[in-house]
This record gives C-alpha cells, structure tokens and sequence, in this order.
C-alpha cells in the first residue's frame, strides 16, 4: 500500500512554522509520512570569494535547523524525511518545491504564505501562490496572525462550490479533511449577476433572471449535500450574492469558518493576469487557513472514498 506523504516546505518563517505544527498533525491522521523541504536560494553567478562548496554549507545549515524544529515539538513526531535543495533565479524555489512533489509523488503540501498584498506582493511575488496554481496535489496555506489556526483543528470548513465539472473533485477533497477533524461542511454558491438599469419598455428582467439562479442554485446544493449527508457527513448549504472572492470571505467570517477548501483552475501567465483568481484572492484575504485544489488535468484528485 502507498505512503501517504505530506511536504512541507520552509523558509523557517513564523507562517513556515504553523504549517509544519499542521503538517505533523495531518500526517499522523493519514498514518503518512511527513517530508520537510528547505530550498537555499543560491546565486546563479559565481562571486570572487565565496566559498565552493557554498550549497553543502547551505545545505549542512538547513538540515541542522530543522533538526532543531522538529526536536522543539512537543508531539511524538510520525516518519520524517528532511530534504534541502537548491534554488536560483533561473530555478526559483517554487518550482523547486513543485518538481519535488511531482518526482516524488507527494499527496499533499502544507505551506505557510505571508499574505502580502498590493504593490509589494506585486513586486515580490508569492512563492505560496505560485505552488498553488502548479502543484499536482492539494495545498493548505496558512498565514500567522491573530486569526490564524493555533491548534490543527477544524471544526466548520468552506467549501465553495461553482457547478463546473471539477466541483466534486473539490468536494472529495474537502470531504476527507472533513471525516479527519471531525467537521461540518456549508457548500456556498455565488451569485454575482452585475445590474444594468434597464431602460426599455415593459418590465425589468433582472429581478427574475436573479431568482432563477438562485432557485436553480438552492437545488444544485440540495442534491449534493443530500449525498454528502448520506456518507455521513454534517452538511449545510447556503446560496449568496456579490462579487466571489469578497463574498466568500464574509460569509467565513460571519460563520466563524476554520477552514475554506477551494478549487483553482491553475491558469498562469497572460490568461491569470486577465482573467484573474478567486482563489488567490481568497487565499491573501481569508482570515483562516485556505485548501486550493488544483482542478487542472494534470492535478490528483481526491474522492470522498479514497
């Protein structure tokens, strides 16, 4: 029977320490083992005077550090493998971290993510956001602040829902974190119809079309929380309206969500920067840790059995 492996990469950041903390959790849940991955971001140009062996030392260092952080929890730790690797710019660590969970057949990453936003995020980028629209595997993402998961637990979990084919691959996903913490699960729909007045004669359609979608809306979450419900499962459902990404993140607050499990449909470059992402934008604004699924061909997908 295959292992079932966790990766968690760190940069030994406040945000890369909670992921670790979850990710022993989760390993021990799944009876897995836990793969810790520090990437030392080298220089692609040999300097005058630095030392040849510049990734042992590197290496030697990062293995040493996290021995120290995993004799630091106060948990008996599940199998673990400390991993360091080399980054560059031409080979930054974020593919680094998603080549490895290809060649190694990892089912899950645990990371943490500094949710920066506007001009800095834009310049600095996101190494999280990058293994989220890349990773073939699911990726948890957590960011320390006052909100922030202080213990692996999870007691209400998000799952938001757009009836594409990839919707039960999201909730397959969302449904075995579910039977592991021993949560409730609310599927939320968006309605964001944009209003234009309506300037001819006779009625206005748009109160109507507004209704029909989201009666249809209420009977999609119906039937499938009917089969959640049947496996077992604590389940509600809830249809809202506005704009996704802003949306979600109220509705999660408003519910006092532990958990948001969402899908992404992976697009980078030109097509990402026009179309855009609600689950990134989700990811840099929830108050508490997001799952994104990568629904892409080539991700793995997860079923409510497995």
């Amino acid at each position: 029977m295959k292992t079932f492996r966790i990766l968690v990469p760190t940069d030994f950041s406040d945000s890369a320490l909670l992921a670790l903390e979850h990710g022993i959790f989760l390993a021990k849940k799944f009876e897995g083992e836990l793969v810790l991955l520090h990437v030392a971001e080298l220089p692609t140009i040999t300097i005058h005077d630095f030392p040849s062996d510049l990734f042992d030392l590197a290496r030697e260092a990062g293995m040493d550090r996290m021995g120290e952080l995993l004799d630091e929890q106060e948990v008996v730790l599940p199998p673990v493998k400390r991993v360091v690797l080399s980054g560059t710019p031409a080979e930054p660590a974020a593919d680094v971290i998603v080549d490895y969970a290809k060649s190694n057949d990892i089912d899950f990453i645990v990371t943490g993510t500094h949710g920066r936003r506007g001009v800095r995020r834009l310049f600095l980028g996101s190494v999280t956001e990058e293994v989220v629209r890349c990773s073939p595997c699911p990726v948890l993402t957590m960011r320390t602040h006052k909100e922030a998961w202080s213990l692996p637990r999870a007691d209400r979990i998000l799952v938001p829902v757009d009836f594409s084919a990839a919707t039960r691959q999201v909730i397959g996903a969302a449904s075995r974190i579910a039977e592991h913490y021993d949560a409730a699960i609310t599927l939320a729909h968006v309605v964001n119809l944009d209003y234009y007045p309506y300037y001819g004669f006779g009625s206005d359609a748009f109160p109507e079309i507004r209704k029909s979608m989201i009666e249809a809306s209420e009977a999609k979450l119906t039937e499938l929380a009917a089969e959640l419900q049947a496996a077992g499962l604590v389940v509600s459902w809830k249809t809202i309206k506005g704009h996704p990404a802003v949306a979600l993140r109220q509705l999660a607050e408003e519910t006092d969500t532990d958990l948001i499990v969402i899908g992404s449909h992976g697009r980078s470059g030109f097509d990402r920067a026009m179309v855009g992402s609600v689950s990134e934008k989700v990811l840099r604004s929830a108050h508490c840790p997001v799952m994104v699924i990568n629904t892409g061909d080539d991700s793995e997908q997860w079923s409510v059995s497995a």
